[in-house]
């Protein structure tokens, strides 16, 4: 059972950044926080339903970016047009994101705010360079997904801020990624995104699942990563999905697996 607990509708933003707090804890999908608080491992004065914001919803293309609003869930994103035409790996990553309900009731900014280690999401948007947008009482303030998911379950956010949307620079045409996971229960062993701008000459590496944090590494072309040396540099967090010499394993083949796709993508 559910602890008692007080529910707010909030209609705006401005309106939503007055209500919450440490105890009033704000939610969309619930996907994560519903399941601790029926544990007994949370228990909020009260809820704050951020479902009926409009600018905190919506996908659109800005200032070079594709900018996708918070509470977007899961299965919309995946079969947006704008996400499928301009990112497409992100696309099916959403797709494939936990299971059924997780698509249908999760969002994507309630997503990164739990900071789940074995975030798909996760993974694919460090692999894009994104950023996130959060509003607080001191104003707006951005950083990378990357700074923004800190550590397992904790992600850069005060009680008193929202995370209002993501933003994802337009890759070039000639961009190509892929993302890759081996996974034997709900959530993956090991998680792969791979990114090159052939234009930029760039290319992003992301392991996730396999310790406390996505892990990024920055190569100019994929030929200079040697899958050995990335996973000799990982800390694997051993649990039910492996143990640490399995999880580097795991992780060489499927870095080997990703740099096969994303030449054959070309």
């Amino acid at each position: 059972m559910l602890p008692a607990f007080r529910l707010c509708r909030p209609r705006v933003l401005a309106e939503a950044l007055e209500v919450i707090s440490e105890e009033r804890v704000p939610y969309c999908g619930g996907t994560e926080l519903l399941l601790a608080m029926r544990a007994g491992l949370h228990r909020p004065e009260s809820l704050v339903d951020l479902k009926g914001i409009a600018e905190l919803a919506g996908v659109r293309v800005e200032d070079a970016a594709v900018v996708i609003g918070s509470t977007e869930r899961h299965m919309d994103l995946a079969v947006h047009p704008i996400v499928r035409e301009l990112l497409p790996m992100l696309a099916e990553v959403e797709g494939r994101v936990g299971n059924a309900r997780v698509r249908a009731q999760g969002s994507i900014g309630g997503n990164l705010c739990f900071a789940e280690p074995k975030s798909d999401v996760a993974t694919a948007l460090v692999a894009y360079g994104a950023d996130v947008t959060l509003a607080g009482p001191d104003g707006h303030r951005t950083m990378p997904v990357e700074e923004f998911v800190a550590g397992p379950y904790f992600a850069d956010k005060g009680p008193a801020e929202l995370l209002v949307d993501i933003h994802i620079p337009l890759p070039h045409n000639e961009t190509r990624a892929v993302y890759l996971k081996y996974q034997v229960t709900e959530r993956p062993t090991v998680g792969v995104a791979l990114l090159h701008d052939r234009v930029g000459g760039r290319c992003r590496l992301v392991i996730g699942a396999v310790g406390e944090v996505q892990t990024l590494w920055t190569f100019g072309d994929p030929g200079e990563i040697e899958p050995e040396a990335v996973c000799a540099e990982l800390d694997p967090t051993p649990d039910l999905t492996g143990s640490e010499r399995y999880k580097r394993h795991v992780a060489e083949v499927f870095i080997r697996r990703a740099i096969h796709a994303l030449g054959a993508a070309a």
